[in-house]
């Protein structure tokens, strides 16, 4: 058991392409009081410090967008090097070859590498009087045409559980290549983990390190220490890592791709001329995208797998749906 040096991971989808094994979700990238950096900053950084998969939303495409461009025509990355990911949102159901191609303009692209379904419902009941109602079915088909049509090269779905993947999967001609949902050792969802292994899909993991910003964010800091605080602190005091590395690890033996945000702040001294070192764009994102390998020993990672009394999840979108969607 030892820690190594910093590793780069890759997986591969139901399609055979190739997908890096972490990334920078750029919705989750908060800046705090800071005069100093913007989103494009840390992009522009991320890709700079070797990370290839960036997940955008419509929101943030522009951003994303232009980082690329400058990025390619700096030389600083390749196009084929990069793995770019979009999301069709619910106002845009109707006409998902539409969507992607406001997204792609946005973007700078010709093609994503993978184009999301966001959510796995037909409506959003503060807006049934300005879309029509689409079946997630009618949906999906119009979604494989994307990739015939080589505007996407992989096709999933994000916060859908067991029953809203089967309803895809019984009348698909293209299989879902990942499904996107929350999952972090306070959201250990076993059994919607099992059958992706099943059929083969794999699992981005959102908000990964239970640090997601959200309206019904749970104060993790006010969960019992007896719970995951003390075997994450043990863990870390152990192989000398932090208790981010650690879990970033355990995604790594689950075969799990966490996507990860990044939080500044601003400096303390609000006199100083210049960044503090410890908010420096390439120290945070070291601290939180660069993975070192950690041998961890099997009987410890089991310890992340069973604590599943108390599930917490962060990202709650009955207010949306009017329905909890997750069940």
């Amino acid at each position: 058991m030892g820690v190594g040096s910093s590793i780069e991971v890759f997986i591969q989808l139901n399609n055979g392409r190739k997908c890096p094994g972490l990334g920078l979700d750029v919705s989750q990238i908060r800046i705090k009081d800071s005069e100093y950096y913007d989103i494009k900053n840390v992009v522009y950084r991320s890709i700079l410090k070797k990370i290839k998969l960036i997940v955008t939303e419509p929101s943030n495409e522009e951003i994303v967008g232009e980082v690329i461009k400058e990025a390619i025509a700096a030389n600083k990355v390749r196009r084929r090097d990069l793995f770019i990911v979009a999301k069709l949102e619910i106002e845009e159901k109707e006409d998902p070859k539409k969507a992607l191609e406001k997204s792609l303009k946005r973007l700078n692209l010709t093609y994503v590498d993978l184009y999301l379904d966001h959510w796995p419902s037909c409506y959003n009941i503060n807006q049934l009087d300005k879309y029509k109602v689409i079946p997630v079915r009618d949906t999906w088909k119009k979604m494989e045409r994307l990739v015939d049509k080589g505007l996407t090269k992989s096709i999933g779905v994000s916060n859908y559980n067991v029953e809203n993947l089967l309803n895809i999967l019984s009348i698909c001609k293209i299989k879902p290549a990942v499904n996107e949902v929350e999952f972090h050792p306070y959201l250990f969802q076993k059994d919607l983990r099992d059958f992706c292994e099943l059929e083969h899909i794999k699992i981005f993991a959102y908000n990964p390190l239970a640090k997601g910003d959200y309206p019904k964010t749970i104060k993790l800091q006010n969960i019992s220490m007896r719970y995951l605080e003390e075997p994450l602190n043990y863990l870390a005091e152990k192989y000398h890592q932090t208790r981010n590395k650690i879990i970033l690890n355990w995604y790594m033996l689950l075969g799990i791709v966490p996507i990860l945000g990044i939080e500044i702040r601003k400096p303390d001294k609000v006199t100083t001329p210049q960044p503090q070192p410890d908010n420096d764009i390439d120290t945070i994102i070291d601290k939180n995208l660069i993975v070192s390998r950690v041998e961890l020993d099997e009987k410890y990672i089991e310890i992340l797998n069973t604590f599943k009394e108390k599930q917490y999840r962060m990202n709650d979108g009955s207010d949306i749906f009017g329905i909890n969607i997750f069940e």
